[in-house]
């Protein structure tokens, strides 16, 4: 068996191009993941996360034969323990990751989010955030908070843990992407946004659009890179992943 490990848009395109779904079984952190997947016929999906001895456990009741690494561009710990646990089985493990957009100009990007935080709190004038929720805690503290707005996903637990940190409702953009240039723009001039942070996420998870529409009208664009994941087989192509494993 294939063991996908999925809850990227990613991984529902490449299951639904895959032509022996029946050989996948497919893992996603959580049931927005497997939500993903809904209407994507002959494969088993697990919800659930998993740490590297659940995994090691997962391959063998499964008897999984290869591993195949769809999870978001920053979910670095999954794909560190995948790696780890297909060397431990003597397994193979191969890996998508979306191309990295070039950047433009003027864009400001950070290696790692601690010196982010600290520059954020720095900053004079409205912020946009689009990090996602697993990074709301690190704004709690911060001086300049009432000036940050944070757009998440509309999923009661998200905006429970956005209020548990202290971000008031008036703060908070529960809203699902994906999001056109014209959404983003609209959204920055009502807010009068003068600083969008984001994650360099591609094409996919909308940065193209952010960063265009942050720059049309002088919004300062602020990102995080992805990990620096050393992964020993990769693909950014989902037809080119298919074709290799086949």
């Amino acid at each position: 068996m294939i063991w996908v490990i999925g809850g990227t848009k990613d991984s529902r395109d490449f299951i639904e191009s895959f032509p022996f779904k029946e050989k996948l079984v497919v893992t996603t952190a959580t049931e927005y993941g497997g939500k993903l997947l809904e209407g994507v016929r002959d494969i088993k999906v697990f919800c659930k996360r998993m740490d590297s001895i659940e995994m090691g456990r997962f391959i063998d009741e499964n008897t999984i034969d290869k591993i195949v690494d769809l999870s978001h561009p920053y979910a670095e710990e999954v794909s560190r323990n995948a790696i780890s646990i297909s060397e431990e089985k003597k397994i193979d493990y191969v890996r998508f990751e979306r191309e990295n957009l070039v950047s433009e100009e003027g864009v400001i990007e950070f290696s790692e989010i601690e010196s982010m935080m600290k520059y954020l709190e720095n900053l004079s004038g409205k912020i946009l955030v689009t990090l996602g929720s697993n990074n709301l805690h690190r704004f709690e503290n911060l001086k300049n908070k009432s000036e940050i707005y944070f757009r998440i996903l509309p999923k009661w637990e998200m905006i429970k843990k956005a209020e548990d940190f202290g971000i008031l409702p008036k703060n908070i953009i529960a809203m699902q992407g994906p999001f056109s240039k014209e959404l983003n723009l609209a959204m920055m001039r009502g807010l009068n946004i003068e600083y969008m942070v984001s994650k360099k996420g591609g094409d996919t998870g909308g940065e193209r659009e952010k960063i265009e529409s942050a720059k049309e009208i002088g919004v300062k664009s602020i990102l995080l890179s992805r990990p620096n994941v050393d992964y020993p087989v990769v693909f950014s192509d989902i037809n080119d992943l298919i074709q290799y494993i086949i």
